[in-house]
């Protein structure tokens, strides 16, 4: 990061064990019992999935540029490589939030079809509503993650952890997946699953700067129209408009939250000229960079104003 920046500070497992905050941890799994009432300054970047269940109160915050809201018996959902910042809690909000480290979600998720369907759409909406019989059910849940944290076991104590918590996601699973469009191909696609979640970890790790098919597909060891095919296929959408889609995010975060100028986001995500990234940002925001960057700091003091009154 240069000094032009605002802070960003990346929130991983390593983190949270250095802030000293967590209740329990083992390595992969973490659990915290609240939010610290003072958010962190600037953006957040997330390398783990990290779970929050609203006890009591709202929290509020942009997840990937968007503003979501949270009451009492939602439950959060932030992906790796989320984005969050501005986020706000009123005085009585509790919660109970759950960490898995980045390693452990490869190795214990497996990336099938309807696996990929589901993280997609929870991507898209994070924010997880629970009537009284679920928020009932998780509560049960967490009690007894509590008890275990309290009286650990003296012999498989790591693996009963993770087999509570793992049921209570396929509890959040079973809760989400009836809002899921899922496709099928009539067949199995398991290479084509696992080259697309390379590709898009690839995506993330790039973080938006501009990048050829063709650079994507020889990472893979694979042509740019098989990538092409693979990506339509498993997503519905081409990998160039995969490939877009995260620019266009580092764009909008570039503007709403650090201090570069103009001409030093265009370099730093790899357009040629502020002519090609002024065209680019038109195109698909709509307005001219300045112009964006100008609207949303607009919003943004319209929003403390409301905050303070």
């Amino acid at each position: 990061m240069t000094n032009n920046d605002k802070k960003e500070q990346n929130i991983d497992y390593d983190f949270i064990l250095g802030k000293g905050i967590a209740d329990y941890s083992d390595g992969d799994l973490v659990i915290i019992d609240k939010i610290g009432a003072k958010p962190i300054e600037g953006t957040v970047k997330l390398d783990m999935v990290l779970m929050i269940y609203c006890k009591k109160g709202r929290i509020q915050g942009d997840i990937n540029n968007k503003t979501w809201l949270a009451e009492e018996g939602d439950v959060v959902i932030c992906l790796p490589n989320s984005y969050l910042n501005n986020y706000m809690m009123t005085p009585d909000f509790e919660s109970k939030i759950i960490g898995l480290s980045y390693n452990a979600i490869r190795h214990n998720i497996p990336m099938t079809k309807d696996a990929l369907d589901l993280l997609s759409y929870v991507a898209k909406n994070p924010i997880i509503h629970l009537d009284l019989e679920r928020q009932a059910l998780i509560n049960k849940y967490y009690s007894i993650i509590e008890h275990k944290v309290q009286h650990p076991s003296a012999y498989f104590h790591k693996e009963i952890m993770h087999s509570i918590f793992t049921c209570a996601v396929f509890e959040l699973c079973a809760i989400i997946a009836p809002h899921v469009n899922y496709t099928r191909d009539g067949g199995t696609m398991k290479q084509a699953n696992l080259l697309f979640h390379k590709f898009i970890d690839l995506l993330a790790k790039n973080e938006g700067r501009t990048c050829s098919v063709k650079k994507y597909a020889e990472e893979l060891c694979i042509t740019p129209k098989y990538l092409s095919f693979i990506s339509k296929s498993v997503s519905g959408k081409t990998a160039l408009e995969w490939i877009h889609e995260y620019t266009v995010k580092a764009i909008e975060r570039y503007l709403k939250h650090s201090n570069l100028s103009i001409k030093e986001i265009a370099d730093r995500l790899g357009f040629p000229n502020l002519s090609f990234f002024g065209k680019f940002t038109k195109n698909y925001l709509g307005v001219s960079p300045t112009e964006y960057r100008r609207q949303q700091s607009m919003k943004k003091e319209v929003l403390e104003v409301h905050t303070k009154v």
